[in-house]
């Protein structure tokens, strides 16, 4: 199965990736200018934005980092996300959380969302994006981004969050994208102390 029909059957036809870095990718500045309307969840119970253009990205459903009378944004450590936004320029991401799912429990979720076809799922892994909640984080003004040199490869390369933006929107016109991700693959956030550290582009065969 190609990597992007994997993705539409893993996400149940939810809106995937789309590019929105407009022109301020790579010099520093903002990849986001302007924001488009709000949607409000009740689900969640929060405002998010139900997609993006090429020159805005999604604002966040909840920003910052934790405080000691609410959960955080996102639990330390390195979690699999949707990038959905970049601020260069205030050194923050917003981001969709999912699941990446390999090994038994991939085949579990896969038989769960499939039994009348249970051999699945192609190439071991599955993404799963119940929940389209957006969130904003801060991100250190060291920290790395590691990415695929070539999209598909697995040789990588290391840029700077400055530099992000303009990789994202070279890499992406070789890909077809639906709002609001911005990016063709998945990411994997590090996060300490509430801050996003450290940034990897997750290969897909």
């Amino acid at each position: 199965m190609k990597r992007v029909d994997m993705w539409i059957r893993a996400v149940g036809g939810a809106a995937v990736l789309a590019l929105a870095l407009g022109g301020a990718a790579g010099c520093g500045g903002s990849a986001t200018t302007g924001g488009p309307a709000t949607e409000h969840s009740a689900s969640t119970g929060t405002d998010t934005v139900p997609g993006a253009t090429a020159a805005t990205t999604a604002p966040a459903a909840t920003t910052g980092g934790p405080s000691a009378d609410a959960s955080p944004v996102l639990a330390d450590g390195r979690s699999p996300v949707y990038l959905t936004g970049l601020d260069t320029t205030g050194n923050t991401v917003t981001f969709d959380l999912i699941e990446f799912l390999t090994g038994d429990a991939a085949k579990a979720e896969w038989k769960k969302e499939h039994p009348e076809n249970p051999d699945g799922p192609d190439n071991d892994y599955m993404i799963v994006n119940k929940n389209k909640r957006l969130r904003t984080l801060p991100v250190a003004a060291d920290a790395q981004c590691v990415v695929q040199s070539t999209l598909g490869g697995t040789d990588t390369k290391t840029i700077g969050f400055a530099a992000l933006p303009a990789f994202l929107e070279q890499q992406n016109k070789e890909a077809t994208l639906t709002p609001p991700a911005i990016a063709v693959l998945p990411f994997w956030l590090t996060v300490r102390h509430g801050t996003v550290v450290r940034l990897e582009e997750q290969f897909l065969p």
